[in-house]
């Protein structure tokens, strides 16, 4: 499809050229409209603390800012865009340009994307990441966040001595997600339905409806958290089991949405591990609470993730969360060698969070092997924003590995490997009740 560029559209697309080489944009085109300079920078951990956005790289952060960075490794800045916002994409990007692309920066892409396409349209997949640039800035702390915000994640129990003992059927799981992918017809409510996918409202309120059916039945609390995100609206559902001391709680997430298919692995199978986890460990005394997440549109930019922290922080809860452990495709393994990502990014105390899982998958002999990776395309990411500790767990996707099912239509039960999931599931549940059993 053809996208117009009317006289204003491409003065402010060449003002952002011009802004790759100098600090301002002339003014021209007294048709133009309004622009302010967004800096786009590459600096090192935690030493920018006012910020529009905030991405991990291995060993720094990518950061675009109002103000230009002082001693950032690599910078550029650039005028925004009244009619083709800017995005920072993740790739792994090709050689050639992307679409609209105006810079890269520590490996991301900033992106021009026309105002009401999607970013994944209008990039030509959706294997990238694009990450609209805030318009407001976020003020986040640089203090340790143990001196912030309550001790983090108390890991010893995971890291020392025998593992906890809960078990993991993989029966279990098998049903639960031919449930949640349609493979099987379940009843929800009384009627009968099959979960055919869960891209559409019609979809997601079914996956909705089955995921608080599931929750209840094992004695949780369910709740809904409902969120606007520009023209998107979406809902978050919430399962919870307190501990002993209130005011500390660890969160389990995965995300409910997919790509409009059957959504077995992307990621039914990351809702149905926190389920099993959750069943698992729903008679057990707690000493942390334990809080299920299931995020809505990840698909569409991690909104539902996104809404949620930004929530906690507004009502000053986020100092209540020792980590977030997100399950994120935990089903396919086509080589049975057993490998796993537990993604930290060395953001804050986010490795401490991955030992525990990585110690646990081998204090149990769960003949499971952690493979380094880095990313921000996940839910994880949202937390990182305000410096929570928090981990992707998932399947060897960035490896030799991945899915060749990922966001296509054949993303079907019959792809996954029921015992690794399994394994990949009792790893990540044993170092939950390391952190929340009293």
């Amino acid at each position: 499809m053809a996208i117009r560029r009317n006289r204003s559209w491409a003065t402010a697309a060449g003002c952002a050229v011009l802004a790759l080489f100098s600090a301002s944009c002339a003014a021209g085109d007294p048709t133009a409209p309004a622009t302010q300079e967004v800096h786009v920078s590459l600096v090192d951990k935690d030493t920018v603390t006012t910020f529009l956005s905030r991405l991990a790289t291995p060993d720094g952060q990518v950061v675009a800012t109002r103000a230009a960075v002082d001693g950032a490794r690599q910078s550029v800045a650039l005028a925004e865009e009244r009619d083709a916002p800017l995005h920072l994409v993740e790739g792994p990007l090709p050689g050639a340009p992307l679409p609209g692309e105006r810079a890269r920066v520590g490996g991301f892409a900033v992106v021009a994307v026309p105002a009401g396409r999607d970013p994944h349209d209008w990039l030509g997949s959706r294997r990238y990441h694009a990450e609209p640039i805030a318009e407001r800035e976020v003020a986040v702390s640089s203090a340790p966040r143990a001196q912030r915000a309550g001790a983090p994640p108390d890991t010893r129990a995971t890291l020392e001595g025998e593992a906890p003992d809960i078990a993991i059927d993989a029966g279990f799981l098998e049903a639960r997600l031919g449930e949640l992918s349609g493979a099987t017809p379940v009843t929800v409510g009384g009627r009968t339905v099959v979960i055919r996918e869960r891209g559409s409202e019609s979809g997601r309120s079914l996956a909705r409806a089955w995921l608080r059916q599931q929750y209840e039945a094992i004695g949780f609390t369910v709740r809904e958290h409902a969120y606007r995100s520009g023209w998107s609206q979406g809902v978050n559902v919430i399962a919870e089991r307190p501990g002993a001391d209130p005011s500390r709680v660890l969160i389990l997430s995965a995300h409910y949405d997919s790509v409009s298919n059957a959504g077995a692995d992307d990621d039914g199978s990351g809702i149905v591990s926190s389920l099993a986890i959750a069943r698992a460990l729903k008679d057990a005394p707690l000493r942390v609470g334990l809080r299920i997440v299931a995020f809505d549109q990840e698909e569409a930019g991690l909104l539902g993730s996104k809404a949620y922290a930004q929530q906690l922080e507004r009502d000053r809860q986020l100092a209540q969360v020792v980590g977030v452990l997100d399950l994120e495709m935990t089903g396919y393994d086509s080589n049975d060698d057993g490998r796993y990502h537990a993604i930290h990014c060395n953001e804050n105390t986010s490795a401490e969070l991955a030992a525990s899982v990585e110690s646990a998958a081998a204090r149990a002999a769960l003949g499971l092997v952690r493979a380094e990776a880095c990313t921000n395309r996940s839910d994880h990411a949202a937390f990182w924003r305000y410096g929570v500790p928090s981990v992707a767990v998932a399947q060897d996707f960035f490896g030799d590995d991945g899915n060749p099912c990922y966001h296509e239509r054949c993303d079907r039960v019959d792809r996954l490997n029921w015992d690794y999931m399994r394994r990949l599931t009792q790893a990540v549940g044993v170092a939950a009740a390391g952190i929340v059993r009293e």
